[in-house]
């Protein structure tokens, strides 16, 4: 008897701790005004930003939504569709390669029913493009409106206006277009600086891809400063300072922005890699906006030109060179007749240590800073030479002189013939399309509408024409100063995709 009020004690302590432990494991499953004691990362408060001001993006906004949403509401307005529609007067061929740029093209419109007679067919490209001014001017890139007869653009609000290109430069492919509207702020890019930019930063691609208008795209910065890039079968740009990203790009991106976590435009989105998935390039918009600044001034861009061929330093050329390894620099492989180079006197085998008392990192960098510099305008330069430093100095020439439409130096009438222009197969251009071949050449160029379009291909090795044995472009040149008055087909012999084949080029056009 004198146990009960003990026990009663006993009975109601392990209710009350049973009571506790239930209410204790509903609270940590529920996480009801618990306060977190673990050791991992605290989850993000939507207070915290990036950013700060009126431009702060929430990481985590109140919703639970991700900062990227504010970001699309913000670009959307910016960002234009662009459709570019051309005249053909002939077929052209288009060739896949590692690299492919950004439009879609559409197929060319058949004739009319009942025999009747075809209309003019038509190539039309699909871009994008972003407002960078109040005034009307959006940026894009070249190739999304090069020779187009007409220029159609269609707004985030699915209003449409027509453009015109008020500068061109193919050789970064970027291009200036202009609309007869005034634009509100909300619809006016805020561009950033891509010299801040860090492999690993947020990238978000906004643009029309296969015609899916306004799609966005989120990824990483995987790489900067890519350049050499074959696009199209040529050598693309050539200038290239690529932003490499895995945010995805796709047909139709071309010439849309590539922005920042903070809603800046980046990039210009511009090339992808036909062949690979996530890896997409961007034109950075620090390089961007010094061109945009001379199209809308002048419609064109001037640049100096030196007149040399230069390659990587590496560590074959160093081991022949008997170079140490401190020796930083580009070597001059070439140097072009009557160009700057040649009067001032660089020479093959120089290696470039210094240009206006500054080192030289790279090849992109050596052409982007001789690039800087206007016409007539002057360039020194510290070289080493047969092991001794050598100060030289340099008046430059317009480059848009020296250089044709599509960016590849000029070549000597006596080196095009057929339509066939050609290079030594250890050229930097046959170790760019992939010649393994010792002898011949390498078809470098075709022209259109030429004998040898639609016969020859780009990167094909003639090693024989009308029974010479071709070794070298001077073997070619003698060939053609040998058979140029015969209008019967001449019988080449080439190696194309490691086959010998048999090619007749009759050299008039029937």
């Amino acid at each position: 008897m004198n146990d009960s009020p003990n026990r009663m004690k006993r009975l109601i302590s392990t209710f009350a701790f049973a009571i506790l432990c239930i209410g204790g494991g509903f609270m940590l499953a529920t996480g009801w005004d618990m306060p977190a004691k673990s050791t991992a990362a605290p989850i993000i408060s939507p207070s915290e930003t990036v950013g700060s001001g009126a431009n702060a993006i929430p990481v985590v906004t109140p919703e639970g939504h991700s900062p990227f949403v504010r970001i699309a509401e913000l670009i959307k307005p910016v960002v234009v569709n662009i459709t570019a529609d051309k005249k053909l007067t002939n077929h052209p061929q288009i060739p896949m390669d590692m690299f492919d740029w950004g439009p879609f093209f559409g197929e060319p419109p058949q004739g009319g029913k009942g025999g009747g007679q075809r209309s003019m067919p038509h190539v039309t490209s699909g871009g994008s493009g972003i407002i960078v001014s109040k005034d009307g001017l959006i940026l894009t890139n070249n190739h999304v409106v090069a020779d187009a007869d007409e220029i159609t653009i269609k707004f985030a609000d699915r209003t449409e206006l027509d453009a015109k290109v008020l500068g061109a430069d193919p050789e970064t492919d970027l291009a200036l277009i202009k609309v007869d509207r005034i634009f509100p702020d909300h619809m006016v890019a805020k561009l950033g600086d891509s010299e801040a930019i860090m492999i690993g930063d947020w990238a978000i691609a906004v643009g029309s891809p296969f015609g899916l208008d306004w799609t966005v795209t989120v990824g990483v910065i995987s790489a900067r400063g890519r350049s050499n890039l074959r696009i199209s079968g040529d050598e693309g740009p050539s200038y290239q300072d690529f932003i490499q990203t895995d945010a995805s790009i796709n047909f139709g991106n071309s010439g849309g922005p590539l922005i920042n976590i903070k809603g800046e435009v980046i990039g210009v989105n511009t090339a992808i890699n036909a062949q690979g998935q996530g890896i997409g390039f961007a034109i950075p918009i620090n390089l961007a906006g010094k061109i945009m600044q001379q199209l809308q001034t002048t419609g064109q861009v001037k640049r100096g030109y030196l007149g040399v061929v230069p390659e990587e330093l590496d560590e074959m050329k160093r081991e022949a060179l008997g170079l140490d390894a401190n020796v930083k620099g580009v070597f001059v492989e070439s140097t072009q007749e009557g160009t700057p180079a040649d009067k001032g006197g660089l020479k093959s085998g120089d290696i470039i240590l210094l240009l206006d008392g500054k080192p030289v990192e790279s090849v992109s960098d050596f052409r982007f800073r001789v690039a800087d510099h206007p016409p007539q305008g002057d360039l020194s330069m510290e070289v080493l030479r047969d092991g001794k430093k050598k100060s030289l100095s340099f008046t430059l020439a317009d480059r848009s002189e020296f250089v044709n439409a599509n960016a590849q130096p000029k070549l000597k009438s006596q080196e095009s013939w057929l339509g066939i222009q050609v290079m030594p197969t250890d050229s930097r251009q046959g170790k760019r399309l992939g010649v393994e071949e010792s002898k011949g050449v390498v078809v470098v160029q075709i022209t259109p509408d030429s004998p040898a379009e639609g016969f020859l291909d780009v990167g094909d090795v003639i090693v024989e024409v009308g029974g010479m044995e071709i070794g070298s472009v001077e073997d070619f040149k003698i060939a053609a100063e040998k058979l140029k008055d015969r209008t019967k087909a001449i019988p080449f012999w080439v190696i194309r995709e490691d086959r010998r084949t048999f090619v007749p080029i009759k050299p008039v056009n029937p």
